[in-house]
């Protein structure tokens, strides 16, 4: 009797763990830009129409986040609630906004697989969390990024 309860225990203890790394190993990695990929949200800017553009956030008069997927590698970065960008004056307005949000001053993060290859840049504020799931190896996921707090509405006054 007492050998069937420390199976059961070791039991409980190997499932927790299975599970806990098999959930670990899904996630993507977000690095501030490094020289590795010597881009810039200048160069970005410049060099818009060669990616997949998605926003996240309300509206373009109010976004919380720019995703930049290169179009050539064949890797895709999807994300439920990004919409995406298909004209020059929306991309214009929406980095302009994130550039203007001085509480919160937007970072470039590259994108990166669990394995670290890259998939692509978001330039967002950075006081954002980032959660980025593996799909495939083809595919991550980016989770919607809420807008920082100031962008919710004032603070009641007590």
């Amino acid at each position: 009797m007492k050998h069937l309860k420390n199976f059961s225990f070791l039991a409980v203890i190997f499932t927790i763990l299975w599970f806990v790394s098999g959930c670990l190993g899904n996630y993507g990695k977000i690095s501030v830009v490094s020289k590795n990929y010597n881009a810039t949200i200048r160069q970005l800017k410049t060099n818009w129409d060669n990616y997949d553009i998605l926003y996240a956030g309300i509206s373009t008069d109010s976004p919380a986040a720019i995703m930049f997927v290169p179009r050539t590698d064949g890797k895709r970065l999807i994300g439920k609630r990004w919409m995406p960008v298909t004209e020059k004056s929306e991309f214009d307005k929406i980095v302009r906004w994130l550039e203007s949000n001085i509480d919160f001053l937007p970072t470039l993060y590259e994108v990166l697989s669990p394995q670290g290859v890259f998939f692509g840049y978001i330039y967002a504020s950075n006081m954002v969390q980032i959660v980025v799931k593996q799909i495939d190896p083809e595919t991550l996921e980016v989770e919607d990024i809420p807008l920082p707090p100031s962008d919710y509405g004032p603070a009641a006054v007590i």
